[in-house]
């Protein structure tokens, strides 16, 4: 039984193989607009060089993948499991389901389930791993469906952010609050709603006081030692950090550390940290 799992480059992992050796896996890239420049968020962009344009640039802005370019990645396969930026954020979830229709349309028998993760970064990266668990243990396609479905209850995310100019450049922030939060050397601690959109959980006066809140915010959701994943933008220092935060109170925790996609790099901006986590 042929399995694959895609995702949108709003995930930060790249591989499953370690997990799931019989198990394809694809990114489809979204675009990065940056004044007059448009990239495409794949392996070959340089998280640096995009820190340093969005924050020397003036218009940024981001733009979902095609449907047909979904559709391509779904065609030929038996059991496909895709997981998409919330669709609260973005359209890329309305994009997949489109696909979906295209690809159903050429091969009717196939099985596809398009996941709205509701979130972005590190909790799709956990989705996709335990999806790719799910699999060695399930034959049934609609029971590997359930089985992720129920675990999507049980998964969350935070975020950390030392700056958001780049919000402020989109429009998703005043300039006066971006402005304020720069000025004050203030960090922002952030939630995602049962929505999929981002709120703000709490707030913080420098870095230290930040990983504190950070770290106590997660354990208010009800991490209790599972499996966690922390995305950071060219923050491996701060990553490190509340890895050992973790470990001190749950030493068998599963910790994952990756570099954040050139989307969550978009928006986490430099050294911001997403944390997505199991709750139970």
């Amino acid at each position: 039984m042929q399995w694959k799992i895609v995702t949108d480059s709003g995930a930060s992992i790249r591989s499953v193989k370690d997990i799931n050796e019989e198990i394809e896996f694809e990114v489809v890239s979204l675009i990065l607009n940056i004044d007059e420049h448009t990239y495409k968020d794949n392996n070959q962009m340089d998280t640096q060089t995009l820190v340093n344009k969005m924050e020397s640039g003036q218009q940024t802005g981001t733009a979902c993948p095609s449907p047909e370019s979904y559709a391509q990645t779904f065609e030929s396969n038996q059991n496909v499991l895709c997981f998409t930026l919330s669709s609260g954020v973005s359209g890329s979830y309305n994009a997949a389901c489109l696909g979906r229709e295209l690809a159903l349309e050429k091969s009717p028998d196939a099985n596809i389930k398009i996941i709205d993760s509701r979130s972005a970064g590190a909790e799709i990266d956990l989705l996709i791993t335990l999806a790719a668990s799910i699999i060695k243990e399930e034959t049934d396609f609609d029971s590997v469906v359930a089985r992720i479905e129920k675990e999507h209850l049980s998964t969350n995310v935070n975020f950390l952010l030392e700056s958001v100019d780049n919000l402020v450049k989109n429009g998703r922030i005043s300039k006066i609050v971006g402005n304020m939060i720069g000025l004050l050397n203030i960090r922002l601690i952030g939630k995602r709603s049962s929505e999929g959109t981002i709120e703000l959980a709490q707030k913080a006066r420098g870095h230290q006081k930040a990983m504190k809140k950070l770290w106590a915010e997660i354990k208010s959701k009800g991490f209790n030692g599972g499996k966690i994943f922390i995305n950071h933008v060219l923050n491996p220092e701060a990553s490190q950090e509340l890895q050992s935060m973790i470990l001190a109170e749950f030493p068998h925790a599963e910790i994952n550390i990756l570099p954040s996609s050139g989307l969550c790099t978009f928006y986490a901006q430099r050294n911001g940290l997403i944390v997505g986590y199991q709750t139970k």
